[in-house]
């Protein structure tokens, strides 16, 4: 019994000389008032009930007395915060600083962090220390501050882990310039990597104050996937760890697109391996529906990939003018094809006819030179369903061919070397930025000594993939319906070119079979001026999530060598269709353990206390309304079912007091809007998209307040289908394919609004929900879907002269997270020549729609502290500037109409502007 108690301690102890108070309260519970004496009427009956005598108060049993005391003793005890068991204590008194590891390798076991910290957090309280909560993955690193530990407590139950890998240099950096009262007292709960950095590290942490380390324990250290090897019938994994000693065993899983299990497989590292392999066998059709590969109960980034359209094995069709290898393989060109393509396909040799009813997605002809009879119209068909055709070029083709080609050629071959040579071999030039093939590293050996060449046309040059040094054309191609035809000007094999004998022959194909489905070459990530916006990212447990606000685009030319961080976190960028994957590991990553430090290092052991006021509060919460009950019924107050019925209106009553009313509510969002003017924004349901507007409305708000003499509350988010909207005069509306279709209540009140005054302010936001913008750009297409049934006015680009150019700002553009695009309002009738000269205008009104794509909210955005949440691009701060003018603009025109169109600002205008009045 005395071992048991040994581990008991009070946070809060002086708090037990409450139970002190216990024999008082003893005395004052002993006596209870008597129940009412009950007396039948009629009245007379009173008389005959009266008797002189003098009544003892009824006393309150013993056994509820004591069943009372006891709640009060566990209030006391629970107030007093006890702890069952001792944690470690952090040596010394100083400050305390704790040192957290949390990118992805921490992940795995992010439970054992959370108790160490809540154990030292425990040890601080209890001795009224300050902490410094210093996590290495952050996305934004602040000032290190000493927060008090219930601050600090807090901040670590937010602490989540991140997915991109730590960078200690630069916390460490910023923690050494932090000063101290006092030596602090630094816990380095690590991940156990070492990043070829953790003896500096702990060298540089040891300097700074009392150093102590914790890592994972033998056989828990972090699992991670490297890029999988695509085989005909399944995946080839491997599988990495940190920690060598002793054999380890898991699972590795594929799953679909709605997290349908497809097959998994074991794996096994043997002792003092780091690495294991493990083969996952499914059918092809299968295998293309593969969308992430996850090491079962290892919940990390780096223990799940990620798989984009370039992952799939395509179905490829192989068609040569003499389909035998023959005695000589080597000057097949069917042979180099299956070298080239086997890795990374399905093949399929025969006639036309034949791979065609294989349904391949790419069909290549060697040497084809004219695609006759019903093999065309196959072929053609193919083609404009998305299919991808590539042809080679040979003694065939040089004489004749059909159509199916991206440039028209001439007749017969150009010859590069030899007796009868024009010039000596070509080397190949670099690919245009526009080319599939940008990237590709080109061997010096490369060579061409013959080619079909193509007729001189306005668009050869825009078909040309891929050229010679003295500009002829090699690889030409063209769109045709949702396809591609692709024609190399070479043969297939070594005969005309030494490109079959390189490894770029195997990555210019790989590259043209991904074009399967109707892609561009755009998708392929190539084309170094592209934007690849973010698609769905993850945090560091490996779970997809919508992107969050600070999450930038990745450009093509950055794309090769993009690595995670909290600006491209691990995810899936580009476009629907044709998603760019960007895991957490690379082929070429390991997990190095940290070894050979100079201070010991401890393993995680989960807590080693256990809080015992929460428990302990249940409990005296339930006595307490067991004695509620008791003392009822012992009043009579439970003896009849009517008694019981009013007890329970009562109840009800006070519970219907208690919980918010919905008419209250709408009585208190009536009065708000009423009382004051305020920003509004249109609640999409999406809880990304509706923090972002209201933090972008929040920022908008400083800056009117500070410009101009309106001073907004703070922002409000409306229900189009039951809010009354004639409070606004403007609603910011962005758009979301996740939103839903209209009702035909709220089509109707939207009519209303725009017809009586009301302006909307309708942002596609083309850029960030995909790749490029214009009609088909998802923002667009939802706009098109919510607004088909509304009656929409004439619309028309911004005129030059329109008066939301000089409301308040005179302005040229509207920028807002992205530049560019074209801002629409409703279309105003144009100047006659009887019309007074006027630097504005602005129409009979107020213009009920204003549409864009450029992402206001995002670029207005700002935290608690006043702080941008988003990056703009590509004009930086100026053109957050110029969006917060736009923003400006734009309320004071819905707030003032055409005011600034009267005739008595045209002098001011004119000064402004730079022209004589």
């Amino acid at each position: 019994m005395m071992n048991l108690f040994a581990g008991l301690s009070f946070a809060s102890p002086l708090i037990l000389l409450g139970l002190l108070v216990l024999p008082a309260i003893w005395f004052l519970l002993r006596i209870t008032p008597p129940s009412p004496h009950k007396i039948t009427f009629p009245p007379l009956r009173l008389l005959l009930g009266l008797r002189a005598r003098e009544e003892t108060p009824a006393r309150t049993p013993w056994w509820l007395l004591l069943l009372r005391l006891l709640a009060a003793a566990l209030l006391i005890l629970a107030l007093a915060e006890p702890i069952f068991g001792e944690p470690p204590a952090a040596p010394g008194k100083g400050p305390l600083v704790l040192f957290v590891d949390n990118g992805w390798p921490a992940a795995h076991a992010w439970k054992d962090r959370q108790a160490a910290m809540n154990d030292a957090l425990a040890e601080a309280a209890r001795a009224n220390r300050p902490v410094a909560l210093v996590p290495t993955a952050s996305a934004t690193q602040d000032k290190i501050s000493l927060l008090d530990a219930g601050k600090a407590e807090r901040a670590a139950r937010e602490l989540q882990p991140q997915s991109w890998l730590p960078d200690r240099a630069k916390v460490l950096a910023e923690l050494a310039k932090t000063k101290f009262a006092a030596r602090p007292q630094i816990l380095w709960l690590s991940d156990g990597l070492d990043y070829g950095a953790a003896k500096k590290t702990a060298a540089a942490l040891a300097k700074i104050g009392t150093l102590k380390i914790y890592s994972d324990a033998q056989g828990k250290g972090p699992l991670a996937l490297r890029p999988q090897s695509d085989e005909a019938n399944g995946f080839k994994i491997t599988i990495i760890r940190s920690q060598t000693a002793g054999p380890r065993k898991g699972q590795v899983h594929a799953f679909g697109a709605h997290s349908q299990d497809l097959g998994g497989a074991e794996f096994a590292f043997a002792d003092g391996k780091t690495s294991a392999t493990a083969d996952i066998r499914m059918p092809p059709q299968v295998r293309n529906e593969t969308k992430t590969l996850t090491i079962t109960n290892a919940q990390s980034a780096g223990a799940i990939r990620l798989l984009d359209s370039s992952s799939k094995r395509r179905s490829v069709g192989l068609v040569s003018a003499s389909n035998e290898d023959g005695e000589q393989p080597l000057l097949s060109d069917l042979y180099y094809l299956q070298r080239a393509l086997g890795p990374y396909a399905d093949l399929h040799k025969g006639t036309v006819e034949a791979a065609l009813a294989k349904h391949v997605q790419v069909l290549v002809l060697a040497d084809i030179g004219k695609i006759t009879g019903a093999n065309y119209g196959r072929v053609e068909k193919f083609v404009d369903n998305g299919g991808v055709l590539i042809r080679f070029a040979g003694e065939r083709m040089a004489a004749h061919v059909d159509d199916l080609i991206p440039v028209k050629l001439r007749t017969g071959g150009r010859y590069l070397g030899g007796a009868l040579a024009w010039a000596e071999p070509q080397h190949l030039a670099p690919f245009p930025e526009t080319s599939p093939f940008r990237g590709l590293k080109i061997p010096a050996e490369v060579t061409v000594s013959r080619e079909v060449l193509a007729e001189p046309s306005v668009d050869l040059s825009d078909r040309s993939w891929a050229r010679l040094k003295d500009g002829t054309p090699l690889v030409t191609a063209v769109q045709k319906g949702k396809g591609w035809i692709v024609l190399f000007h070479v043969t297939a094999g070594p005969a005309w070119s030494s490109l079959p004998l390189s490894g770029l022959y195997v990555d210019m194909l790989r590259r043209l079979t991904d074009l399967a489905g109707g892609a561009h070459p755009n998708d392929l990530g190539t084309d170094a001026n592209a934007v690849f916006p973010p698609l769905m990212t993850m945090d560091g447990f490996g779970h997809l999530q919508k992107p969050p606000a600070d999450v930038l685009p990745i450009r093509g030319s950055e794309l090769a060598k993009a690595k995670p961080s909290p600006a491209h976190p691990p995810g899936l960028y580009g476009a629907e269709g044709g998603e760019i994957a960007l895991n957490a590991v690379a082929a070429n990553d390991s997990l190095v353990p940290m070894r050979a430090l100079d201070t010991p290092i401890a393993v995680y052991a989960g807590t080693q206390s256990l809080a015992l006021q929460p428990p302990l509060l249940a409990i005296a919460l339930l006595i307490i309304l067991g004695d509620a009950l008791i003392s009822l019924w012992l009043r009579g107050y439970l003896a009849h079912t009517r008694r019981i019925s009013g007890g329970a209106a009562a109840l009800l009553f006070a519970v219907l007091l208690i919980q918010p009313q919905h008419a209250r509510a709408d009585e208190s969002f009536d009065m708000k809007a009423a009382l004051d003017t305020r920003l509004a924004y249109v609640k999409t349901g999406l809880s990304d998209v509706d923090n972002m507007s209201r933090a972008g409305l929040e920022g908008l708000g400083r800056v009117l307040a500070a410009r101009t003499s309106y001073e907004p509350k703070e922002p409000v988010g409306v229900d189009v289908a039951h809010d009354d909207l004639s409070f606004f005069p403007l609603l910011y509306w962005p758009m979301d394919p996740r939103e839903a279709d209209l009702s035909p209540d709220a089509i109707s009140k939207l009519t209303d609004y725009m017809r009586s005054g009301g302006t909307i302010l309708f942002d596609t936001r083309d850029l960030t929900l995909g790749a490029t913008r214009g009609a088909d750009s998802p923002g667009q297409q939802t706009l098109r879907r919510l607004l088909s049934k509304l009656d929409i006015p004439p619309l028309e680009p911004v005129p030059p002269d329109h008066v939301l150019r000089r409301t308040f700002y005179l302005l040229d553009d509207f920028p807002g997270r992205w530049d560019g695009g074209k801002v629409w309002v409703q279309a105003i009738p144009p100047r006659t020549p009887d019309m007074p000269p006027a630097p504005a205008r602005g129409g009979d009104g107020v213009s009920p729609i204003i549409i864009g794509g450029n992402d206001w909210a995002a670029a207005w955005a700002v935290d608690s502290n006043g702080q941008p949440l988003v990056a703009v691009v590509p004009g930086g701060e100026r053109q957050r500037e110029m969006a917060y003018r736009f923003g400006v603009n734009v309320v004071m025109y819905a707030l003032t109409g055409n005011y600034k169109a009267d005739q008595v600002h045209v002098p001011a205008l004119l000064e402004r502007l730079g022209e004589e009045p």
